[in-house]
């Protein structure tokens, strides 16, 4: 039995991809084989069934035989639109449980996280359906049929709906029946959950979560697939005085002895500080503050529990730390004495050879109130790559 949010799971996950793709490819795999891969790694899938033209079945059967995608447990025919092919899928597994979930996904999203997948079954077992998508970034504008705006739409409350999409499989029996006596079509699978009344939770989907229909997607696509990205963070903090609490003073992880630390509610560990932000930043996350400050309130200092943080955020989305570049601004403590600890902290809690962690520093001939002493300014680079 696995464990999953919290709860023992007595219900299957039952994921349908529909594919509609012929010879495209990312990294030299087909759009399909990225799209299994994600959902067979994921411990929270059971079983995965695989919807698609008919002439496409036999090519996909040995694409899955010849990369051990054992989850993969049909490979059928669909219909005639988006709605019918799920309809097939669900007589597939009639024998399912009112509680098993299925997932419904376009093997065109090949990006999504584990995250995502975790989060929608999740929100799926709590409310009976969920789907994932992405908040409205533009002003919407509703036009009549010879252009001229009829109005503005309020796009805080618009979202642009992605796959995965979640139901309980009695919901989704239900629902697509209804539909098929009413003559309904819909081209997103919770539209008929919600036409029986029933709600549907929606949740933010990871920004990479893109469909690949057009030339410019499969080009977004295959720079995404790219195996490295870059990430930059930056942190200063001034040097306590007379009137503050003494303090010890962190770099990186290390307590430089003799010298006093800085303001700040943590222990104010610039670099780590720093090189959480170019974590973050690497794979789209928020800067610090967002994670650390209720650590902080809750009475974690130590920064180097809220670097676990950027390297889990890093890991969900299949990367590790390649490359550290960390660049200091300050006149004191004399950088070049502690180096070589701090470098070993940082390649230790980043589990990278220390060879892969470089640091230089400069007073910048103290044109600033860190090159003068008052203070220690941080800028890091990084470089995270894919998991093998």
């Amino acid at each position: 039995m696995i464990l999953f949010s919290c709860y023992h799971r007595f219900f299957d996950n039952i994921l349908f991809v529909i594919y509609c793709f012929k010879n495209v490819h990312l990294d030299d795999k087909p759009i399909l084989y990225h799209t299994i891969k994600v959902f067979h790694e994921c411990d929270f899938i059971d079983r995965i069934i695989v919807i698609t033209r008919q002439d496409d079945i036999e090519n996909i059967t040995k694409l899955a035989n010849s990369n051990n995608f054992a989850k993969v447990e049909k490979i059928i025919a669909g219909g005639e639109q988006r709605q019918d092919s799920v309809n097939n899928g669900l007589l597939e597994v009639s024998d399912s449980k009112p509680n098993d979930i299925v997932i419904v996904h376009n093997a065109a999203n090949p990006f999504v996280s584990k995250k995502t997948i975790a989060e929608v079954i999740n929100q799926a077992n709590r409310h009976g359906a969920a789907a994932v998508g992405f908040k409205a970034k533009d002003t919407i504008k509703e036009v009549d049929e010879k252009g001229f705006v009829i109005k503005t739409i309020d796009r805080e409350k618009l979202w642009q709906m992605q796959t995965p999409q979640a139901i309980k499989y009695s919901i989704a029996v239900k629902a697509f029946k209804k539909a098929h006596d009413d003559g309904v079509k819909a081209t997103d699978d919770v539209s008929l959950v919600e036409l029986i009344g029933k709600k549907v939770k929606v949740i933010e989907s990871n920004p990479e979560n893109i469909k690949v229909t057009t030339p410019i997607d499969l080009s977004v696509g295959r720079q995404i697939t790219n195996n490295s990205r870059i990430g930059f963070g930056q942190d200063s903090h001034m040097f306590t005085d007379e009137n503050d609490d003494p303090k010890e003073l962190v770099l990186g992880g290390v307590v430089v002895e003799g010298h006093k630390g800085v303001k700040a509610n943590s222990d104010g560990d610039v670099i780590l500080h720093s090189l959480f932000n170019a974590l973050s930043q690497s794979v789209g996350g928020k800067s610090i503050g967002h994670y650390a400050d209720p650590m902080c309130e809750k009475g974690t200092k130590d920064s180097r529990e809220y670097l676990k943080v950027a390297l889990d955020l890093i890991k969900e989305q299949g990367y590790k730390v390649n490359n550290i570049g960390i660049m200091l601004e300050c006149a004191t403590p004399k950088i070049s004495v502690h180096e070589d600890k701090i470098k070993e902290s940082i390649a230790s809690l980043c589990s990278v050879d220390v060879s892969k962690v470089g640091i230089t520093a400069t007073s910048g001939e103290e044109l600033t109130s860190f090159g003068k002493g008052l203070g220690i300014q941080a800028f890091t680079v990084v470089s995270v790559r894919k998991n093998d």
